[in-house]
């Protein structure tokens, strides 16, 4: 290890002298190691003296003779802080808090002396009686019967109502409810868009609805019923609520009234696509179809898609409208001249597809 320090001792002498001689500038590592020994050793300056006179010449060459000498000495200390005296009479008058009063729960002396249960074991309440005797003061912190609250009356007929036994509950009653969004009549007051009730959960197979609703009526007032009732999941009851709005602005540009009832063919159904065996299930398996097959005015006339979709007239300018109400709505709407299957209603669901024939 010495060695190798003096190895490289060397080699920086070596190397400084290398460098002196080829430039004549450079300052030898020798000398430059004793300029910085001579620096840090070095006496400290002498303070800095004003010189009067100077000073004096100085503010007469600029009209400032009264002015008196910046620095005539040191920077002066500031005076010494006096002592406050601390003496036991200040401590004395600080007024000292109340006492806290006592908190404590006083048991009797028989409760406290009770033998301890052993582990595992519920040990028995301890009841605390006051003194009963006439003008007996009662200890402070001692729990007596007085300050128990006492629990509040469970009210009555909560057992019936908490039934869990399916056959002894009443039926639910009709539910209405306003299915509030972006469309016509939105903001209306509650029970006054939807007429339905919910349903039992279905699963039959690949078909289920979690929610299925019986949809009986449409719009404020229930002034659109459906004949019959649809069985269908909340999201179609949604879409039906903004398209009965739109179905009737329609009937009122064309036909010159409401329209007071709707004819369903068909809601939820278990089955296949176009009913054919072995197709894909349908979106009525899922309850989010409905077929709608026609219409009645509040003047009685009846309005069908089978007879009145390809006719003139009112009538047929209301169910062309009517379609492409549906199609702003609803994700597929089939109807007359698509596919063969749907001429004599209109078919319309939220499934995942976007089609409108």
């Amino acid at each position: 290890m010495r060695g190798g320090v003096a190895w490289l001792l060397l080699a920086l002498f070596c190397g400084s002298a290398a460098a002196q001689s080829a430039d004549p500038s450079l300052v030898s590592l020798p000398d430059y190691f004793q300029k910085s020994f001579d620096a840090a050793t070095a006496k400290p300056l002498k303070p800095f003296a004003p010189k009067p006179k100077l000073m004096k010449a100085i503010r007469a060459s600029v009209g400032l003779e009264d002015l008196p000498d910046i620095i005539t000495r040191g920077v002066p200390t500031p005076p010494e802080r006096p002592e406050v005296p601390q003496t036991v009479a200040a401590y004395a008058e600080t007024p000292l808090p109340p006492e806290r009063p006592d908190s404590a729960i006083h048991l009797p002396q028989a409760a406290a002396q009770q033998d301890v249960p052993p582990a595992g074991q519920a040990q028995a309440p301890v009841e605390v009686q006051p003194d009963s005797r006439p003008g007996a003061a009662i200890p402070p912190g001692t729990l007596t019967h007085a300050f128990v609250p006492l629990p509040v009356r469970r009210p009555g007929g909560i057992d019936d109502r908490m039934n869990l036994n399916p056959g002894a509950n009443p039926p639910q009653p009709e539910t209405k409810v306003a299915m509030l969004g972006a469309f016509p009549g939105a903001g209306m007051a509650i029970n006054n868009l939807a007429r339905m009730t919910p349903e039992a959960a279905i699963a039959k197979g690949a078909c289920s609805v979690p929610q299925p609703y019986r949809l009986m009526a449409l719009g404020p007032n229930s002034r659109t019923t459906l004949e019959p009732a649809a069985i269908v999941d909340s999201a179609m009851v949604g879409g039906l609520v903004r398209w009965e709005a739109g179905m009737q602005a329609a009937a009122k540009k064309e036909l010159g009234e409401s329209v007071v009832s709707i004819k369903i063919a068909a809601s939820y159904d278990c089955r296949g696509m176009n009913r054919k065996r072995g197709a894909k299930l349908s979106e009525h398996g899922h309850g989010n179809a409905i077929d709608i097959a026609g219409y009645i005015t509040a003047s009685g006339k009846e309005i069908t898609v089978k007879k009145d979709f390809y006719g003139k007239g009112a009538n047929a300018a209301f169910l062309r409208d009517v379609h492409g109400v549906t199609c702003d709505v609803f994700q597929v709407v089939l109807g007359p001249g698509s596919d063969g299957y749907h001429e004599d209603h209109f078919h319309m669901d939220m499934g995942r597809w976007k089609a409108c024939r």
